[in-house]
């Protein structure tokens, strides 16, 4: 089972404090205390799809591993 953690932000608030570490399947998703440096793994080891109308980013060297399969039917960006 998936836990899912919300983190909300007060744009009115002279800070943002995060109260539960972010993870995706164990892996955190943040480096530092304030969620500046964004993490994602090395690797894509499943079929992923990215629909129509959607926009998603990954950042650094990628391997899509074995047989496994992107699909990409709207917009990817690796930066």
């Amino acid at each position: 089972m998936t836990k899912l953690i919300f983190n909300t932000a007060d744009s009115r608030a002279a800070t943002t404090e995060f109260k539960d570490t972010i993870a995706a399947n164990g892996a955190r998703q943040w480096m530092d205390r304030y969620g500046v440096i964004k993490t994602n793994k090395k690797t894509i080891d499943e079929n992923v799809t990215i629909p129509a109308g959607t926009n998603a980013v990954s950042a650094g060297t990628l391997t899509v591993t074995g047989s496994n399969v992107v699909t990409i039917r709207g917009e990817w960006r690796i930066v």
